[in-house]
């Protein structure tokens, strides 16, 4: 995940992916002071990005905005179930595409309830 030109300074030490909303750093260095902020990285980091197109599955190219136009359209989103389809048929590689690591699935569908409610919220009002 990172810029060409940084990619010497990672081929020592053990990483980790730090999902801390409002950090900048994304990779820390376990057993050291080296880490790599979001602006080292070639791909925007949908956990730490707070402008459009904000991740959410690096494998199948869905950002927020799919979903959210999804649901403004429809009341509902296929995104996730999309995912999991695509997952079921052995489809994914979050582990190379994913800036954590991990399977997206969590955060899609963390995502998509947020979203629900924020669509919810904004129809009720006045």
């Amino acid at each position: 995940m990172l810029k060409p030109d940084l990619l010497d300074q990672a081929m020592t030490g053990e990483y980790s992916f730090c999902s801390v909303r409002d950090c900048s750093v994304v990779y820390f260095e376990d057993q050291g002071i080296r880490c790599f902020t979001v602006d080292d990285l070639r791909t925007r980091v949908g956990l730490k990005a707070k402008e459009d197109p904000i991740p959410l599955c690096y494998c199948f190219g869905f950002d927020e905005s799919h979903m959210r136009e999804e649901l403004s359209r429809t009341g509902k989103t296929s995104v996730p179930e999309t995912i999991s389809k695509l997952i079921r048929e052995g489809l994914c590689a979050c582990d190379a595409r994913n800036p954590s690591g991990r399977c997206c699935l969590g955060e899609v569908n963390k995502t998509a309830k947020v979203l629900k409610l924020q669509l919810s919220e904004t129809q009720r009002s006045p």
